[in-house]
């Protein structure tokens, strides 16, 4: 009896020393006892002054150990905590709203990755759409972006997007291109012909900025513009338009912009 009593005395001694560990970002580790972690601190005391108790901003910290074996990683970045997110929709199918006023017709697919970041995929078919410009145009685009949301310069405990594919962004974008117009002044010697015609390739790689809106998680919209470098050819009636406007070789520079609406799916 006197044994086990002794060994239930011990067990009580070792568990109320056991040390836990608070792990802060800077490395620097807090050997104590932690009483509770909550929203926004984690609050601890040391062995020898049990009755003093203090607080630490969980944004400093990495994690908790306890003395049990336990580990609790510490989520400051409440931007990047996917459980805000577990009910919102995280993807989109989007139409360019006016590419077929001017001769073509734009759908793009985006697809959510993390908070934060998506990427977004779109094809561009040359043709369908009025002939504004007049020259027959026949061909096809792809572009390819990856979306990077932003974050406020400046955000308390508990702020996070409000939908998953909301806000400003920036995004690199890819693009390609081959149409095939009317030129029936392509010829070498400037001779009329009524049924020439022309193809270019072009390609354009840009710096897109925009926002995106989602409306009671389903209805998008997204408007954007872009700048970066290209090359594309010109017709009759100025530089190809479809898609992107790209300068000839000896001035590569691109432009894009658009108005995308679309449904979050």
């Amino acid at each position: 009896m006197k044994k086990l009593l002794t060994l239930v005395l011990l067990f009580i001694t070792i568990s109320t020393f056991a040390q836990d560990k608070i792990i802060k970002k800077n490395g620097y580790v807090i050997n104590c006892k932690v009483t509770e972690i909550a929203t926004d601190e984690v609050k601890y005391f040391y062995s020898d002054n049990p009755k003093l108790i203090f607080g630490i901003d969980k944004a400093k910290l990495e994690k908790v150990e306890f003395s049990t074996g336990e580990v609790i990683a510490i989520k400051s970045d409440t931007f990047m905590d996917e459980e805000y997110y577990s009910n919102q929709k995280k993807h989109a199918l989007k139409i360019a709203f006016l590419s077929p006023l001017f001769g073509h017709t734009e759908l793009s697919y985006e697809q959510y990755i993390k908070p934060g970041r998506s990427w977004e995929m779109a094809l561009g078919i040359i043709g369908l759409g009025i002939d504004t410009y007049g020259i027959n145009a026949k061909g096809v685009y792809t572009k390819f972006a990856y979306k990077m949301m932003r974050k406020p310069d400046y955000y308390s405990q508990r702020m996070h997007y409000s939908h998953i594919l909301k806000g400003a962004y920036i995004a690199p974008e890819l693009a390609l291109r081959f149409v095939s117009y009317d030129d029936p002044y392509n010829d070498y010697y400037g001779t009329y012909d009524e049924d020439a015609r022309s193809e270019d390739y072009g390609f354009a790689l840009t710096m897109k900025f925009g926002k995106q809106w989602v409306i009671d998680d389903g209805f998008i919209i997204d408007l954007y513009f872009g700048v970066g470098y290209g090359i594309g050819g010109e017709q009759q009636n100025g530089p190809i338009p479809f898609g992107f406007i790209a300068g000839p070789s000896e001035m590569p520079l691109a432009f894009t912009s658009g108005l995308r609406i679309g449904w979050a799916l």
